[in-house]
């Protein structure tokens, strides 16, 4: 049979019976290869990696007392398998889950992203596929948005908003209010500053005030207030704040763990569900108002750089549950992770003050005063900012892992993998490797440049060794606007402050993001 199709491949006429058996007794290069190729691919069983117990497979591993993988040393269990095992690893006899394959090479990362089919099939959350599809099916119908979803109601909605999320002209007019929100932060910032210039709070807290601000401004076209001082308890930005807090303190307990809130209601679950209630209910108030504008003013748009994002997908679907749905999936994966970003990249800054001094160099030559506004040109022209958010999310990426399941069978790393396997691919150990970044434990922002002040700023860097925002049609759809919060944000405390951490080196874990569980405490020092 392969020879067959390879002789097809590389003939264009048919051929005789005897041209035929020419091919065969003397096969052309390309049909040696194709044989050569085939007979080194190997049997499943044979991927190397940890043996599982009968009965028990490998998920005694997981199991308290007896075993010794926590899912929150997530990152060193994977770099524990991929220094044992190799480049390919199979973590199999997962209970209850499929097999698990970690791809440590990114040769075969690029090629598996590049040969994915038009509607690649990602392991969902179960617990927002379950909101979704079982709990509020009523009210998604099919409309079930980007997240916890596959198939082709995943492709029906992407179609709707992918255009218009995407365009750099939908990011770029919200520069301004972003501005706006990032300076009252600041000023929040400054007024809990103590005597030793360290915040009287927990840092990631007031971060989340000020993203939650940042993705109501752009995901429901208004401002919730988050960042008002002395909110009331009641009031519908303080409950939103809680509700954020809520929703991230349960997410990991209710994504990693035995989903036991299948069978019955947790304590966790019930505290998940209220929080995702509680954003699915803004959601449709404040998309239900914008559907109103947008309806009494249609016939004055004039072009769409006039309109905010929702009036755009207003417009284009005349659906308000898209809009209310792509609104809620934009809090639900934007506030932790723009948060953390943001943590960690001013965490690897202030741990590096050489770096931070160039940094700020930059800063003021773009930015004369402290108080000048951020804009396109001004994140165009730091690149050196841009460098530094690259090698955080290379060192510390806000998602460990990105991954697929196998909707067909497929050969990788030599091997012939069946369908239903989910694919890993590891990007915090990947871009720790030395093989693909040298010194890679070192904060060097240079290498993603073309410098002589680094050995490695002409080094190509593989561009599949680190994928902080994906890649392929399941790329952050927030992405443009991720970049210009994180950029305003940074450049603005870097002009102003010289930050500091002085506790230490910081602790992270796999929760449902790669972050510190303890309470973030920097030094703002006015420069």
């Amino acid at each position: 049979m392969v020879v067959l199709k390879s002789v097809a491949r590389v003939t264009s006429a048919r051929l005789s019976s005897r041209a035929y058996s020419t091919v065969i007794s003397c096969p052309s290069a390309e049909i040696r290869e194709s044989l050569a190729l085939e007979s080194k691919i190997r049997p499943y069983n044979e991927v190397p990696g940890p043996k599982g117990l009968p009965f028990l497979g490998n998920s005694w591993r997981f199991l308290p007392i007896i075993g010794h993988y926590q899912l929150p040393e997530l990152d060193k269990i994977m770099s524990s398998l991929h220094n044992e095992y190799g480049e390919i690893v199979r973590l199999g006899g997962l209970i209850g889950h499929a097999d698990l394959l970690f791809v440590f090479n990114p040769n075969e990362i690029e090629r598996i992203f590049k040969r994915e089919e038009t509607m690649p099939h990602r392991p969902s959350m179960p617990s927002v596929k379950y909101y979704k599809q079982v709990l509020h099916k009523d009210f998604f119908g099919d409309t079930l948005g980007v997240v916890g979803v596959h198939g082709q109601r995943w492709d029906n909605f992407r179609s709707k908003v992918h255009q218009t999320m995407m365009q750099p002209n939908t990011a770029k007019k919200y520069l301004s209010p972003l501005n706006q929100i990032t300076d009252e932060f600041l000023n929040n910032l400054q007024l809990k500053r103590r005597d030793t210039n360290e915040l009287d709070c927990d840092f990631m807290e007031e971060l989340y005030k000020w993203a939650l601000e940042c993705i109501g401004k752009v995901a429901l076209d208004t401002r919730l207030g988050c960042l008002n001082r002395n909110l009331a308890e009641e009031s519908e930005a303080q409950r939103m704040i809680e509700a954020v807090k809520v929703f991230f303190a349960n997410v990991a307990e209710v994504e990693l763990r035995m989903p036991v809130w299948r069978i019955y209601s947790t304590p966790a679950w019930k505290k998940y569900i209220g929080a995702f209630d509680m954003f699915r209910e803004t959601c449709l108030k404040y998309i239900t108002q914008a559907m109103h504008k947008v309806q009494a003013k249609s016939n004055s748009f004039k072009n769409e750089e006039d309109i905010s994002l929702m009036e755009r997908i207003l417009l284009k679907t005349s659906d308000p549950k898209v809009a209310t749905v792509l609104a809620l999936d934009l809090l639900l994966v934007g506030i932790d992770t723009t948060s953390v970003a943001a943590t960690t990249i001013l965490y690897h800054i202030a741990k590096n003050p050489e770096q931070q001094d160039k940094l700020h160099r930059e800063l003021v030559a773009l930015l004369p005063s402290e108080n000048d506004v951020i804009t396109e040109e001004t994140i165009s022209k730091s690149v050196y900012l841009s460098a530094c958010i690259k090698e955080s999310l290379r060192m510390r990426p806000v998602i460990i892992g990105n991954g697929r399941s196998l909707t067909s069978e497929a050969v990788i790393g030599n091997y012939k993998i069946p369908e239903g396997t989910h694919v890993i691919f590891p990007h915090y150990v990947v871009g720790n490797l030395e093989k693909y970044f040298p010194q890679a434990k070192s904060f060097i922002p240079e290498r993603w440049l073309k410098t002589d002040e680094c050995p490695f700023g002409h080094n190509k860097i593989h561009r599949f060794a680190s994928l902080p925002f994906g890649y392929g049609r399941r790329t952050c759809l927030g992405r443009r606007f991720a970049e210009a919060e994180l950029k305003i944000l940074l450049s603005k405390i870097f002009r102003k402050y010289k930050v500091s951490y002085e506790h230490g080196e910081m602790r992270y874990e796999v929760q449902s993001t790669y972050k510190s569980p303890d309470p973030v405490r920097f030094h703002f020092a006015d420069r």
